[in-house]
């Protein structure tokens, strides 16, 4: 396939003429399409699949180049979905490489071929629902003066305690124990396999 081969070769340029170490997908699609490599230079990223198809290609190539530079030795290419990292390869380094489900997923084209406009558009509401539930459960948590971490069994003792002191019947201001109520309530729901 030459344009996946150009698409690496794109990547791999820009990687090496590169002043970072780290980079975003953002800032490498930005680089193919600008620099009209096919099929980046057609995408219209405001449109959910063309967005779906260039991370995709974007993404397939990086564990492609990842492999090569592998079996190479030259590079180590650590790839997330937050952030690209090329780094010298250094000899010693772990042979093993540990089951990767995402990488496989990205490998298999199966997936850029079959995912239709719907799938992408119920993949993007899915992650925005679980984003901003995380959203929430952080809030929920300062609301509780927990860390993001904590456990439910500190969430439970914590209510309890915020529970006594601002309970209206105590004295306590009702504003503010309905918001203790209302984050317990999302962390109740949150944690509902941990009861």
């Amino acid at each position: 396939m030459d344009a996946l081969e150009d698409i690496i070769q794109a990547i791999d340029t820009f990687l090496t003429q590169g002043t970072e170490v780290n980079y975003s997908e953002h800032q490498l699609i930005d680089h193919l399409s600008i620099n009209k490599i096919a099929p980046f230079d057609q995408f219209n990223i405001s449109q959910s699949k063309d967005l779906f198809s260039a991370h995709f290609l974007c993404m397939h190539s990086l564990y492609h180049l990842q492999n090569r530079y592998y079996q190479e030795k030259t590079f180590k290419l650590q790839v997330t979905l937050t952030r690209i990292t090329r780094t010298p390869y250094l000899q010693g380094e772990s042979e093993l490489e540990s089951h990767d489900a995402v990488k496989q997923y990205y490998l298999d084209m199966t997936h850029y071929f079959e995912t239709s406009e719907e799938d992408v558009n119920n993949l993007l509401d899915s992650f925005w629902r679980k984003f901003l539930a995380q959203d929430d459960q952080k809030a929920a948590m300062e609301i509780l003066k927990l860390a993001p971490d904590a456990s439910y069994e500190e969430v439970k003792q914590q209510y309890r305690r915020l529970a006594q002191k601002h309970h209206p019947d105590k004295g306590g201001d009702t504003n503010v124990f309905k918001k203790i109520s209302a984050a317990k309530q999302l962390l109740d729901r949150a944690f509902s396999g941990c009861t």
